[in-house]
């Protein structure tokens, strides 16, 4: 009678956690989760617009997609002495070489900052993923813009940096006091990044010295005092690159921010009332100087800004 009372307590409890929508977690299903990763072969192709790109670049590339940059004596010595003794599981391995392509793609042979967003470079190796509950909340609203998670590239980016391959102190990111999360991260290759190639430190530095060679007698072309020229160093470029980086990280979050208001301000309207909206933001911009141009020129004005307002919000003119 007790052994009853006490399966029947059991099965009352799990029925219990069953039916508690707050216990209980959805996308825990089988059906629904999985360890698997979403893209089983990430990889990284370079685009066809980078056709004019540094030979020693083009080398970089190709060495790491025909060697294991995981496997490497650098990689095997970094794992022994640092944090994570465990080699890594396949799917690891494959995000850390397509990323290590990227990075390849991407490094500033002078400052060796690696000169893309990991958001970007994730999304260039294939390491990107858009949830299925994303996808239905951008299918139920033409408005919301679905979460790229970038997770996979994240935890890879972070092994590269406990190998040493990878610099990324807290000190030089940015962190944003309005939306609430970092900024695209800065960061720079180390020698031991070259050396998981095969290349020796000798040669990335004579490397270097050429292309600094190279954006010297270049400034001298367009102006610049000898002077001026003579000061320019690793040192001082590199901090100008941060200053550039955190300038155009700012102007890509403004840019983001103002699609969406325009692409709110159109989406659902029709030919008409976004007629009206351009209207409305070209008399703003003319301010008291809409007193000097004709009618024909505001029309002109209008039919310009709706155009731009469409293509810079990636959306279509209404049929009616």
């Amino acid at each position: 009678m007790k052994t009853s009372n006490v399966s029947s307590l059991v099965i009352d409890n799990n029925f219990h956690l069953l039916s508690d929508t707050k216990q209980y977690n959805p996308n825990k299903i089988r059906k629904n989760y999985s360890r698997k990763a979403r893209n089983p072969n990430p990889t990284y192709t370079v685009p066809d617009s980078h056709i004019k790109r540094l030979s020693f670049i083009k080398e970089l590339v190709h060495l790491s997609k025909i060697k294991d940059v995981t496997r490497s004596d650098v990689a095997m010595y970094s794992r022994a002495t640092g944090e994570r003794k465990r080699r890594f599981y396949p799917d690891r391995e494959k995000a850390i070489k397509a990323l290590f392509s990227v990075f390849c793609e991407h490094v500033n042979l002078v400052t060796h900052q690696v000169e893309i967003s990991l958001r970007n470079a994730s999304d260039a190796s294939g390491l990107s993923t858009i949830s299925q509950n994303e996808i239905d909340k951008s299918e139920a609203d033409k408005n919301y813009t679905p979460i790229t998670s970038i997770s996979r590239a994240s935890r890879a980016f972070k092994d590269m940096v406990l190998m040493g391959w990878i610099v990324a102190p807290k000190h030089w990111q940015i962190w944003d006091k309005e939306r609430g999360y970092w900024l695209d991260k800065y960061f720079e290759v180390t020698p031991l990044f070259f050396k998981a190639l095969g290349v020796t430190p000798e040669r990335v530095e004579k490397q270097q010295q050429n292309r600094l060679t190279f954006l010297k007698k270049r400034a001298l072309d367009s102006g610049m005092t000898a002077e001026t020229v003579g000061r320019m160093s690793i040192s001082q470029i590199k901090a100008e690159r941060k200053i550039a980086w955190r300038r155009y990280t700012f102007d890509r979050r403004k840019t983001e921010q103002t699609r969406k208001k325009e692409k709110r301000l159109l989406n659902g309207k029709s030919r008409a009332e976004q007629r009206n909206v351009a209207a409305l933001k070209v008399i703003k911009i003319l301010g008291d100087n809409i007193h000097e141009i004709s009618t024909q020129d505001f029309t002109d004005l209008v039919n310009k800004e709706i155009a731009t307002m469409r293509k810079f919000t990636n959306l279509k003119p209404p049929l009616h």
